[in-house]
């Protein structure tokens, strides 16, 4: 990741971190995130975000519905595509 970037990611985190009372998400969570997609990402350049971003939901169980054709990624708790994220880094994709 770009270093300038990396340092105002930092510096809105700590600016939000010193207002966190919980028990909200921790903003601490987006530069985990962010470093684990960008090392995927990193496998294949050449792959679009959201083409990235789809491929990492689609596999997960929490975005199957009864009934629909594709996928709802909107209710996935961050933890659990945190989770995703790693078996990707460990395992490759499946």
């Amino acid at each position: 990741m770009d270093e300038r970037v990396r340092r105002v990611m930092k510096e809105v985190v700590r600016g939000v971190e010193g207002d966190w009372d919980g028990p909200e998400r921790d903003p601490a969570r987006i530069d985990a995130i962010l470093s684990k997609l960008l090392e995927i990402w990193m496998l294949d350049p050449d792959m679009r975000f959201g083409q990235l971003v789809y491929n990492l939901y689609w596999q997960m169980p929490e975005t199957r519905k009864m009934g629909m054709t594709g996928i709802d990624m909107f209710h996935v708790e961050d933890d659990a595509f945190d989770l995703r994220l790693d078996e990707v880094i460990h395992e490759g994709w499946r």
